[in-house]
């Protein structure tokens, strides 16, 4: 699909800025919601050098009066929305044996927001302009964790980052249900370690074993390229925590069928 209109939240690094740089290069527009000024210049001047366009908003994707405001302006830039990526998350120390209570309740709100509650908000005010378009599609970026093997991360403070993210499981079978007649297609991805800056600064191990950004890419757009009559409702798992990055592909591969 080309001349693509994406939302991507989280666009700042990682896999979403990985992702808002391949819309550009299908000749595509941006929007991307980061707190990361500087991480924002660097994803408006990759789409831009890929041959698309990105219009960046610094703000915290859980904040619902600034994603109301965000929304309006997209809505004043063009008359719909083809694909919204709900991606932004942050993992943090939100155990119960860390600092103190009101550290603790600040570290697991903040996991909540940025994760949930932003998917949440985003998801609500792109509904009106995803109508509008010929194959709206909504991904979200989820963990392996929905697998039932993997559960559990088994990484001390991950409470928040993983309720969140089993909040984002339902949120998606709902949303599907909800939206099918409205067209709009619902799916997330479940994968395990990718080397992106977040899981880096928790384990380099990790980061260094596991996929690339660009290999989330090519499972983004297998979905999207399903087209209007492609799957809804899915939880596309692949790339499990110690599984190797040529097996991780094949997985992905397959998203296409």
């Amino acid at each position: 699909m080309s001349d693509l209109v994406a939302v991507i939240t989280g666009g700042a690094v990682g896999i979403g800025q990985a992702i808002a740089k391949a819309v550009g290069e299908r000749g595509g527009q941006v929007f991307n919601i980061d707190h990361d000024g500087a991480g924002n210049e660097e994803t408006d001047k990759l789409v831009a050098d890929a041959g698309g366009q990105c219009t960046s908003f610094i703000a915290n994707a859980g904040d619902p009066e600034a994603i109301r405001q965000i929304f309006e302006q997209i809505a004043s830039k063009g008359d719909h929305i083809d694909l919204l990526v709900n991606n932004s998350a942050i993992w943090n120390d939100s155990s119960l044996t860390a600092g103190d209570y009101h550290s603790q309740v600040k570290a697991f709100q903040t996991a909540i927001d940025s994760c949930l509650h932003a998917a949440f908000c985003c998801t609500l005010a792109a509904v009106p302009m995803l109508e509008k378009s010929i194959n709206p599609v909504i991904i979200n970026m989820n963990t392996e964790h929905m697998d039932e093997d993997h559960y559990l991360s088994y990484i001390v403070g991950s409470t928040g980052y993983d309720c969140a993210k089993f909040g984002l499981w339902r949120l998606t079978q709902t949303w599907a249900a909800e939206l099918k007649e409205k067209s709009i297609r619902v799916n997330e991805l479940c994968f395990g370690a990718v080397d992106t800056p977040m899981l880096r600064a928790v384990s380099a191990e990790k980061a260094n074993a596991g996929m690339k950004p660009e290999d989330i890419v090519a499972a983004t757009f297998h979905v999207v390229d399903q087209g209007p009559t492609g799957k809804t409702g899915q939880s596309h798992f692949f790339g499990f925590s110690g599984t190797s990055r040529k097996e991780s592909l094949k997985q992905i591969a397959e998203i296409q069928i």
